[in-house]
């Protein structure tokens, strides 16, 4: 017994993590030194409000969380995608998912995003016009769905893994697990499979390219890499799985800080790497082909490395349960929902004022925090509410 409640807070404690990361992520947006805002088309901005005091330390932040947290909530989020459809049946999990994922979905794009994106029309615009706001945001814009892409994306996830069989995910299972005594070759494994899942598709469309269908955006380059991780957490959820990595001298068993120090390393070998191949691209020392390959398989590296140091520090260190842990995660999924509107109204109320930009990111990120998370916690006391969301 007390070793299901130590697997679930520390999945909880991770996944709740995740949830602040997400945040803080979009806090420090406005602040990074290559921030741009372009008022002819705002949504082409690297954010939705964009300040002229930047740091470049919003850079390197900014920089490592996007290289692995997504891809880590996916992962965690596919753990309980077999027992859930295992014990609840297809249809009544599908259905329980569609409300639990799609309406939130479609509450929040339609209600809270427009409001969250107003700034940014503002700052483009100079007026204040919320008619033309709409117009613009639903005709030009083309409806962006904000951080809610991953809500989507989860869902379409689920709906996908729901056509394989169930005894696939069994049979992966066991497959992993016996490849899991021989953590090289896990490690190898995973990373070649991650490697196909990103670099091909990151080499035809380019590192960073987004796409839409109105609100139903998603990162092209990306987006197998995302469903790869889903089901890694899919095939690991369909049984135990701890034993396999946490005992002995397996290898998430060993040392936290020696995964940390690793992720560390594979990050600096990336951003260096990142930086030194534009000048040898620049100089026709290295074609771009080339350099983008190397750039794919490194951006990988660093992402397996820093995604199981968390899981491996949040095991062994951070699996307590106590009354904040608790809050947090009741609260993680609303808060993700609508942080986002705190966010962008609090860096645009900051623009002005002539501070430096750790207390700018730090008023930001702990203002919509906090708002979030207290307002998610009222809007649970309403019971279809809490059945929704909690």
């Amino acid at each position: 017994m007390n070793k299901a409640v130590i697997r679930t807070s520390w999945i909880d404690n991770l996944r709740s993590f995740l949830t602040v990361l997400v945040v803080a992520h979009h806090s420090s947006l406005a602040y990074t030194t290559f921030a741009k805002f372009d008022k002819t088309n705002y949504m082409s901005s690297t954010a939705p409000v964009v300040d002229n005091s930047r740091w470049i330390v919003m850079d390197i932040f900014e920089g490592f969380n996007d290289i692995f947290f997504m891809s880590l909530m996916f992962l965690i989020s596919g753990l309980f995608f077999y027992r859930g459809i295992a014990k609840k049946g297809k249809r009544k999990f599908l259905s329980d998912r569609l409300l639990r994922l799609g309406l939130p979905f479609v509450i929040v794009v339609t209600l809270i995003m427009p409001l969250a994106y107003y700034p940014s029309f503002y700052l483009a615009e100079q007026r204040t016009s919320f008619a033309a706001f709409i117009h613009d945001f639903i005709f030009h814009q083309h409806w962006p769905a904000g951080p809610l892409w991953f809500i989507w994306t989860l869902l379409a996830f689920n709906l996908l893994a729901a056509i394989i069989p169930l005894h696939y995910f069994t049979s992966a299972h066991t497959a992993l697990m016996k490849l899991a005594q021989k953590p090289f070759g896990f490690l190898s494994f995973f990373f070649v499979l991650a490697a196909l899942a990103y670099a091909p598709l990151s080499l035809k469309v380019g590192q960073y390219t987004w796409t839409a269908i109105g609100p139903f955006a998603f990162q092209v380059n990306r987006i197998l890499l995302y469903f790869l991780f889903f089901l890694f957490g899919s095939f690991f959820g369909t049984s135990d799985w701890e034993d396999q990595f946490f005992t002995g001298t397996k290898m998430l068993n060993q040392s936290a800080a020696r995964w940390v120090v690793l992720s560390i390393v594979c990050f600096f070998i990336f951003g260096f790497y990142a930086g030194l191949s534009q000048d040898l691209v620049k100089t026709g020392k290295m074609d771009r082909e080339t350099a983008d390959f190397i750039f794919s398989l490194l951006f990988v590296g660093s992402c397996i490395a820093s995604s199981l140091a968390f899981v491996a520090v949040f095991r062994k260190r951070i699996n307590a349960s106590g009354k904040w842990w608790k809050s947090l995660s009741a609260n993680a999924y609303g808060i993700y929902l609508v942080h986002y509107i705190f966010v962008t109204w609090i860096q645009f109320s900051l623009l002005s004022l002539p501070v430096p930009v750790i207390v700018k990111f730090a008023v930001v990120f702990l203002g919509a925090l906090l708002l979030s998370w207290l307002i998610i916690e009222q809007f649970r006391k309403t019971v279809w509410v809490n059945r929704l969301i909690g």
